[in-house]
């Protein structure tokens, strides 16, 4: 059972690295309730500050997931 948790959660955290690196190449992030929306979300122009602080949450939860997955991936 812990082996489809840890795929899952890996697979999660995967996409949560690739919304930040997407982020930095496109200069917006979603963000918020309806977040994939475009004009729901934080742009490098506007608010530089709120972007990379958006970045480093989606980067930090795809980290610490997928070292997560792996510690149960390791342990099964």
């Amino acid at each position: 059972m812990s082996d489809i948790q840890g795929w899952f959660i890996l697979v999660i955290a995967l996409g949560f690295i690739a919304i930040a690196v997407q982020g930095v190449f496109r200069g917006w992030l979603p963000n918020g309730p309806n977040g994939y929306k475009r004009g729901e979300g934080v742009s490098r122009e506007t608010s530089p500050l709120g972007f990379w602080f958006v970045f480093f949450l989606y980067l930090g939860a795809g980290l610490y997931g997928a070292a997560y997955a792996i510690r149960l991936l390791s342990a099964s």
